[in-house]
């Protein structure tokens, strides 16, 4: 088959995605199908086809994208509106299958799908579910015009895609709610870097960020609106006394200052601000950490899961979600890898479970879980056997 992937990042830049989307490409080839990318020229300095997939005859149109402000929804929306129009001219009639990466415009990429392509077999991937992570969040009301016409866009996504393809239960649950037919969603949980376990890590290039003497309770990746690292602050408040631990907060966002701000105004001096890390060095930091925290704000489990958690999985050290007990994913992390699970604004609750992974008091079975949801080789040749599936 020919396959069209339409990605809405650039491999000229390091994302969170770019392995996922990576593996399922190789798939893709390895069986040999042939695959023409859809990709953004976002001005980074890396090859718009990765060292990995160099090997196969992979064809690729790259167009011009200039970013728009992260704190600004609206021209971020319409950025990726004119991506779309641009990308109409390259997509031609003699394709099999499409593959559509996670967007907040679905309906405006499907369509211009159909339009050109009205057999081919679409597959819609739904890394985290628009709008109503914003509404959980508090960006968008919920009753509001706007979050109507917008989710009412995405359903035309869904509806008008032969498979959607999503990464826990809970989102799956969501998406069925908001009128998805259920034996269209398959889930598919993502993956890390390898298909292995992590074992022997190479600590040294992230052993001047760690303290041996200490308990290091550890936070790294994106510091916005939806992950909660409030949470954490709140929690190394309460512990601020303990001279055993230390909190660590790796990453970049929107709201890392004010976060540096409070935990300077509670005068917590246990506790580390870490600027982003290379991509290539989270195994490292996860298997240096004593315990690493996954926060979510309130419900957001039900529209998003972090895409370091397979990862961390791998490294096989103890985790605690903080994103709610009423999560399924949650549920089989606590009762298949021995994951505490407290509630996304209990700060409480993350003491004491830090204090009961610190006491050894959970078995760590993580590993065990990363092998049997999570390996790569398995769940991109799935998401291979879907985009190609009629």
């Amino acid at each position: 088959m020919k396959v069209l992937f339409w990605m809405f990042i650039g491999f000229d830049q390091h994302a969170t995605s770019e392995h996922l989307l990576s593996a399922v490409i190789e798939q893709l080839c390895e069986a040999g199908h042939s695959v023409h990318i859809l990709q953004k020229n976002t001005g980074g300095s890396l090859q718009t086809i990765p060292e990995r997939l160099a090997k196969y005859d992979i064809t690729t149109d790259v167009i011009p994208y200039q970013a728009a402000d992260k704190g600004n929804f609206i021209a971020r929306y319409l950025t990726e509106l004119k991506y779309i129009n641009a990308c109409k001219n390259y997509i031609t009639s003699d394709y099999d299958a499409v593959f559509i990466q996670s967007t907040t415009v679905a309906g405006f990429a499907v369509k211009a799908i159909r339009q050109k392509l009205p057999k081919a077999i679409v597959t819609f991937n739904v890394q985290d579910i628009f709008p109503y992570n914003l509404a959980i969040t508090g960006g968008l009301k919920k009753n509001s015009l706007v979050f109507k016409i917008l989710a009412a866009e995405q359903r035309y996504g869904y509806k008008h895609s032969d498979h959607v393809i999503t990464i826990s239960e809970d989102m799956k649950d969501t998406l069925v709610v908001d009128g998805v037919a259920a034996d269209k969603v398959e889930v598919i949980y993502n993956w890390s870097y390898q298909d292995e376990p992590y074992e022997n890590v190479n600590l040294a290039p992230v052993s001047h960020m760690f303290k041996p003497d200490y308990f290091n309770v550890v936070y790294a990746g994106n510091i916005g609106v939806m992950q909660n690292v409030d949470i954490l602050i709140e929690a190394a408040k309460l512990m601020k006394e303990d001279k055993s631990v230390w909190f660590h907060i790796i990453g970049n966002g929107v709201y890392k200052e004010k976060l540096e701000a409070r935990a300077k105004d509670y005068r917590i001096t246990n506790i580390s601000f870490w600027s982003m890390q290379p991509p290539e060095l989270a195994p490292a930091i996860y298997s240096a950490a004593d315990v690493n925290v996954i926060p979510l704000v309130k419900d957001v489990y039900r529209t998003a899961l972090p895409s370091k958690t397979a990862t961390c999985l791998a490294c096989q050290k103890p985790i605690i979600f903080a994103i709610g007990q009423e999560s399924k994913f949650g549920q089989k992390a606590m009762n298949e890898a021995g994951c505490p699970v407290v509630k996304a604004d209990r700060a409480e609750e993350l003491v004491e479970a830090i204090k009961r992974v610190q006491n050894g008091e959970r078995q760590n079975i993580a590993g065990e879980f990363f092998l049997k949801y999570c390996k790569m080789t398995d769940n991109s040749r799935k998401y291979a056997e879907t985009i190609i599936r009629g």
